[in-house]
């Protein structure tokens, strides 16, 4: 597949019109969303199943780095 700017993955994926551009990376031909952007994301359209994803996710990130 080729490569997509980010304006044209955000048309593509109209979910991800107000998330800021630095919550992107590009990586390996795919675009991925920060952790941040995705809980915003998450909270904003009441996904109950990705909230809880989120917080499962950040408890075991505390667990490793201790806070």
């Amino acid at each position: 597949m080729d490569p997509v700017n980010l304006a044209e993955y955000k048309k593509l994926f109209p979910i991800f019109k107000d998330v800021p551009d630095s919550e992107f990376i590009y990586r390996d031909g795919k675009w991925f969303v920060s952790l941040k952007a995705t809980k915003q994301l998450a909270y904003k359209h009441k996904n109950k199943e990705l909230i809880k994803f989120i917080n499962t996710v950040e408890g075991r990130r505390n667990e490793f780095t201790g806070n």
